[in-house]
């Protein structure tokens, strides 16, 4: 009995557990994800974010629950959001080099569901999916190798490269749950006759040049591709947490799921989804690949290299150890040059630090930089390019920069690298905290779906509502929509002349766009023009239309000011292969940009009482 127990704990750790190399590799990769995120959205922080931009708090809090709690709403101004994504976007920086870790984690998860909750018009399933893998991560150490902190920690990081806790078996479900139920979702008959990706690539306003030019050409690929989402979204996940999973059935789940990703991103325009998720399926790669790289890089150099620094500058020892951990080389030695006759010499005939290669060799300045890279099993990849003679000089040039100014450099390190004691693992509350939300994890998913009971969810929503973890993961379910179309906003000038409000240089036109998913600015621009559509959210046409009022009026000179304008959706369903679409034109709103006064006043409250839906459409700013 006691045997099949260890047997089964040990089949637990090799489903449930991650690599500590691999979470190294999902930090930076989310990093990496959310700096770019955020440098996308800090040029559009008064527009989104902002009173002046198109949606103002008042109306915010008037329409959304007490649930949606967002730092964003203490101000007001643009300056203000756009210091808080300016605050996301360091936490990023901090998080991809591991420091201070689990603050940069905390930070990054109250900010970003502070930034969802602001503008609920822009949410796409990418952003619910940061959201989620925040949350777990705030129960991992993310920082327990290659990072600052464990370069700097006075106490060791884990010994064992393997983590199991109830962290890593959420993450790992978290992941796998975006996959599993969604292809529970899509039980429409599209994903089993083969049409789905035809439909996708018919919806012009997602599908990108690449899809539209390429894929739309091979109908049996597209058919291939349907059936191959469906059964990789269904079956990835369950192979992946069988008890007969090995670690190259899972290496070839995730492969299989990165594939998917990649297509998405080449194929389709929907924001930074695919790159979360690729980002999020790293966890899934086992520690044997860092063990592979291991013994592949010792066969290569037996001797690990040796880093001798000057003994008298605290900041040359931190700078070694910080290239140790992040150049990944765990067998290297660092050592005072003082301490060998060889080393001191070179150092004190040079005024370089001196490393001893494999092959006993002695390289200083800039070129022992190259000969640690080379060195490297994970940017030894670099040491070709770095080793060319042309930068050799400038590289040395640098080196000498920062060699004259140590002292300069040594204070502030101490003050922003200083060593410290680094708690990696969590605390005993954590474990229990995080294990409840496994299990409420398990049964949220299975409410989200039509069959099951969906008791669980009224009494858990309260709190994955508070979390922003309230996830349903419906893409594309039951089947791709049939509705496309584009948008076009006819306004008239003071002048009489006639304009296209969102293409103000471009003559209006009402023909389709040769490239339909190239004519957003982004997708988050996109994502809220067409939320728009949707009935819940045709209170927000007032603030968006009042938006473009003072956009375009801002600085427009006397005579090209905007008097008003429509907002029309050429709406098009897509039909079955072989026939052709029809186009309608819908006026979605109607506005009036000149001030009101008492008389607007008096004629906007007759209208409402005689046809309220008309007057609401026609409100002037």
């Amino acid at each position: 009995m006691k045997f099949v127990s260890a047997r089964w704990r040990a089949r637990g750790a090799l489903l449930f557990g991650i690599d500590l190399r691999t979470l190294a590799l999902f930090r930076v990769a989310l990093a990496s994800v959310l700096a770019v995120l955020m440098l996308n959205r800090l040029p559009w922080a008064g527009a989104f974010y902002s009173d002046w931009g198109v949606l103002p708090r008042a109306y915010l809090m008037q329409t959304d629950g007490w649930s949606r709690i967002s730092l964003f709403l203490v101000n007001g101004e643009a300056w203000f959001a756009g210091l808080l994504i300016l605050a996301m976007l360091a936490a990023s920086v901090a998080l991809w080099f591991g420091y201070r870790t689990r603050l940069a984690v905390g930070v990054l998860f109250v900010l970003f569901i502070s930034l969802i909750n602001r503008n609920p018009l822009l949410l796409i399933g990418g952003d619910i999916l940061v959201a989620c893998v925040l949350f777990w991560s705030l129960f991992l150490p993310l920082g327990a190798r290659w990072s600052v902190d464990a370069a700097l920690s006075t106490t060791p990081p884990p010994a064992l490269n393997r983590h199991v806790s109830p962290a890593s078996a959420g993450l790992i479900l978290q992941v796998l749950s975006v996959y599993f139920f969604s292809a529970i979702m899509k039980n429409g008959a599209d994903w089993f006759d083969g049409t789905a990706v035809y439909y996708t690539m018919e919806l012009e306003r997602y599908a990108s040049p690449l899809g539209r030019g390429v894929l739309r050409e091979f109908p049996g690929i597209m058919a291939a591709l349907s059936h191959y989402v469906w059964f990789l979204e269904l079956l990835g996940p369950v192979l992946a947490l069988s008890p007969w999973a090995t670690r190259h059935l899972r290496f070839l789940v995730m492969l299989g799921l990165m594939a998917m990703h990649t297509g998405f991103a080449l194929f389709m325009e929907i924001g930074h989804f695919p790159y979360v998720s690729l980002s999020s399926l790293t966890i899934l790669l086992g520690g044997w690949f860092w063990d592979w790289r291991a013994r592949a890089n010792e066969a290569r150099f037996p001797n690990g290299p040796k880093i001798f620094y000057d003994e008298d500058c605290g900041f040359c020892l931190k700078s070694c150890r910080l290239l140790q951990t992040f150049l990944v080389l765990p067998r290297a030695s660092i050592a005072p040059a003082q301490s060998t006759q060889r080393a001191k010499a070179l150092l004190e005939a040079n005024y370089s630090w001196v490393i001893i290669d494999a092959e006993d060799r002695a390289h200083l300045k800039w070129r022992g930089f190259v000969a640690l890279l080379r060195e490297s099993p994970v940017f030894g990849w670099l040491w070709p390019l770095l080793r060319a003679p042309i930068l050799e000089k400038p590289g040395n040039v640098v080196y000498d920069w920062v060699g004259r100014n140590r002292g300069a450099f040594g204070k502030i390190t101490a003050a922003l690298l200083p060593e410290r004691a680094v708690r990696f693992e969590g605390g005993g509350v954590g474990r229990w905290i995080s294990g409840l939300f496994v299990v409420m994890l398990v049964g949220w998913n299975l409410g989200t779906i039509d069959s099951f009971n969906r008791t669980v969810l009224m009494f858990e929503t309260p709190i994955f509502r508070l979390l922003r973890i309230d996830q349903i993961w419906n893409m594309f379910a039951p089947y791709p929509s049939r509705l496309d179309g584009w948008l076009v906003y006819p306004g008239k000038l003071e002048d009489g002349t006639a304009v296209d409000v969102l293409k103000p240089n471009q003559p209006l036109s009402w023909d389709r766009p040769p490239q339909l998913s190239q004519v957003y600015e982004n997708i988050a621009w996109h994502t809220y023009r067409w939320r728009l559509l949707d009935r819940q959210f045709h209170g927000h046409f007032l603030y968006y239309a009042k938006y473009l009022c003072r956009e375009w009026n801002w600085n427009a000179p006397v005579g090209k000011r905007l008097l008003s304008f429509e907002m029309n959706y050429l709406q098009e369903l897509t039909p079955p292969p072989g026939q052709s679409a029809e186009v309608e034109r819908k006026v979605a709103w109607i506005h009036d940009c000149r001030p009101r006064d008492v008389e607007d006043e008096k004629r906007e409250r007759r209208e409402r009482k005689q046809d309220p839906v008309k007057a609401e459409r026609s409100r002037p700013v």
